[in-house]
């Protein structure tokens, strides 16, 4: 086991988990047995904005970069993934500014919400699978003890994507939970008084 791998693979699944909620909530919503609750909502997207670009994206840079140095094998990959990278504050800006225009609007504007979550969920798991099949397999065989000692002990000090480093998405990530209703979360049941 390589810890880095381990701690990528880790913020990868806390990714997916919100995604996988995220999904769940619209269609809820969508199909009337749940109510929007827009603090749950904005929870959510204030999580994938803040841990994966301060917390994930950086130590996922610092892999693409020595592998770069390493071989031109993945280099189409490592291109698209960095562009999505430098992207992920405008990819978040606009799930922001559709929940805003979803309070604002009422249920006429959940359609384009629902749109362009799902676009960002959509484009997230594909992401998500080209770093997991295409990259962290070179990398993998491709890295000495060496480099994966340093890349290890850094990525040590980072804290896991549940808590965060200094348990700074602790809370955040506990209102999720506490929001979101089964299986979700443990939130009150669609319907429940």
């Amino acid at each position: 086991m390589i810890p880095a791998i381990a701690a990528i693979q880790e913020e990868h699944r806390a990714i997916a988990a919100l995604l996988s909620a995220l999904t769940h909530i619209l269609a809820g919503i969508e199909s009337g047995r749940l109510q929007p609750d827009f603090t749950l909502l904005s929870s959510m997207i204030e999580y994938i904005a803040e841990m994966p670009d301060k917390l994930h994206h950086p130590k996922e840079d610092r892999i693409f970069a020595l592998l770069r140095g390493k071989t031109r094998e993945v280099d189409a990959q490592l291109d698209m993934l960095e562009a999505e990278h430098r992207d992920t504050i405008a990819a978040t800006s606009r799930l922001d500014r559709a929940l805003v225009h979803y309070m604002q609007g009422g249920a006429p504007a959940f359609a384009s919400f629902r749109d362009a979550v799902r676009l960002y969920i959509a484009d997230e798991w594909r992401h998500l699978n080209t770093e997991e099949s295409s990259i962290l397999p070179v990398a993998r065989r491709l890295f000495t003890p060496e480099d994966w000692q340093d890349i290890n002990a850094d990525f040590a000090r980072n804290g896991d994507p549940w808590s965060g480093p200094d348990n700074r998405y602790a809370s955040l990530f506990k209102r999720i939970t506490n929001l979101a209703p089964a299986p979700v979360g443990v939130g009150p049941a669609a319907g429940a008084d």
